[in-house]
């Protein structure tokens, strides 16, 4: 199928393309900005560039689209709700459906579309199901407008109404770790409020589920079987990092925090997974133990963990001929770390070969000497610190045969020097070091002249 994607380079939207690419389909992508997408984008798609905030499409691309999923949305987590940011949620949402539905043919045959759990309120200890009513407080209103702007759509419509997403990279979790992982993590008010959640492989799944599946229609639950209370949540999710838990979080400390965003943080939210699952959709982490434990493996050790996708339309073997030159990582660094190669210890890279380089890191000079501890191309290879200015840093490089093109896959695992102390001082400063850098990378790559490789 022609399938249209918004949100694609969310977190959702990117697994959800990565899937469909390697089932055969044609898929297309609405952004704003074409570099941008095919930058953050691990799967090949052609880009409409479109502002779905500011009116329909007009591309007569549009006219051949089979089906689509819509992601697109304001983050509503992380900070206050200010009445801008109340105004960018709302609507992100629902102008920008109502845009969308006016750009596709009458000949639709699936729309399938985001939605939240919010859209019940607080439900106290009621168990919601799809049948239940919407709240009547501000999130549950922005869902439910936004259904009914889905519902506009031409053909078999679907609203997906999303529960707390774990993943290993992004999402929620991304909310949370620093302070479950300095070990002073804990529930939020009383802790006796239901959460509902999902893994992310399974929302992922049950997207193309609903997709590819004409007997389901109307919304569904994005939820797993087993809702916790927060309670519980906390003191598995601490378990699962390694960590105590920490006191109870006052209410009133959140609502001074994230004022209106506090209600949301702490409503109860008891989701039934019985339709999806009379349907016929099969969960892979039924159970919240399963789940976490999944996506916080490498926390527990405490090592920092990035990851980066990159679809490049490239074969392997002609993108590792890139790689494979040492003085090419020179041209892939941001020239702020004034990066450079001082020696390397066999004529060409391979199994073993010492690496020395020179950078500064905000302007202090340091040394670093890597060692290729695996090399096996073109498809990976290894290089792992041996000196410098972490305690460790360990980066795969993949290139995975894809779509007939590569999905370049980073694979970082570091960790910050003075143990405990360096990472508490220093952890989210270097993540964001570490982002630019790759951020760089993808910028540069998304702009090579592959012909020339």
């Amino acid at each position: 199928m022609r399938i249209l994607i918004t949100g694609a380079t969310g977190l959702i939207g990117r697994e959800i393309g990565k899937i469909l690419a390697e089932k055969g389909h044609e898929l297309f992508v609405v952004s704003r900005s074409k570099s941008k997408a095919l930058e953050n984008l691990p799967f090949p798609c052609q880009v409409i560039v479109a502002d779905l905030g500011k009116g329909r499409i007009l591309d007569p691309r549009m006219d051949s689209i089979e089906a689509v999923i819509n992601l697109m949305g304001e983050t509503i987590a992380g900070e206050r709700w200010t009445e801008t940011k109340k105004k960018k949620i709302h609507e992100s949402r629902i102008v920008g459906t109502r845009n969308l539905v006016a750009s596709l043919p009458k000949n639709l045959r699936c729309f399938v579309s985001g939605s939240a759990m919010g859209f019940y309120g607080d439900t106290g200890e009621k168990i919601a199901s799809e049948s239940a009513p919407a709240g009547s407080d501000f999130l549950a209103q922005v869902c439910k407008e936004w259904e009914e702007e889905a519902a506009k759509a031409p053909g078999r419509r679907v609203c997906i109404r999303t529960s707390i997403v774990l993943a290993r990279h992004g999402g929620a979790l991304d909310q949370m770790l620093l302070p479950f992982r300095a070990g002073v993590g804990g529930a939020l008010g009383s802790g006796q409020q239901w959460m509902s959640w999902i893994h992310l492989h399974d929302i992922v799944n049950l997207f193309i589920f609903a997709l590819e599946n004409p007997q389901v229609s109307g919304a569904l639950n994005g939820s797993a079987p087993q809702p916790v209370r927060n309670k519980d949540f906390s003191r598995e999710f601490a378990k699962a990092l390694g960590k105590w838990l920490g006191p109870n979080v006052p209410a009133l400390a959140l609502k001074l925090l994230f004022g209106e965003l506090a209600d949301s943080l702490m409503a109860s939210n008891r989701l039934s997974a019985t339709r999806v699952q009379e349907l016929g959709f099969k969960f892979e982490f039924e159970f919240l133990i399963q789940a976490l434990s999944d996506v916080c493996e490498p926390f527990k050790k405490g090592e920092e963990e990035f990851y980066a996708e990159q679809f490049v339309p490239a074969p392997p073997d002609k993108l590792f001929m890139f790689f494979k030159e040492a003085q090419n990582l020179e041209a892939i660094t941001p020239p702020t770390l004034n990066f450079s190669l001082v020696n390397m210890s066999t004529p060409a890279i391979g199994q073993g070969t010492l690496l020395d380089y020179r950078l500064k890191i905000h302007g202090v000079p340091a040394n670093w000497r890597t060692e290729i501890d695996e090399w096996n191309p073109p498809y990976k290879f290894v290089d792992n610190q041996l000196k410098g200015p972490y305690r460790k840093w360990h980066h795969t490089h993949e290139f995975r045969a894809f779509c007939g093109g590569t999905l370049m896959v980073d694979c970082v695992r570091y960790r910050l020097p003075l143990g405990f102390i360096g990472w508490l001082a220093g952890s989210q400063f270097i993540r964001k070091d570490v982002e630019n850098i790759f951020a760089f990378r993808r910028k540069y790559i998304a702009k090579m002249d592959l012909e020339r490789l």
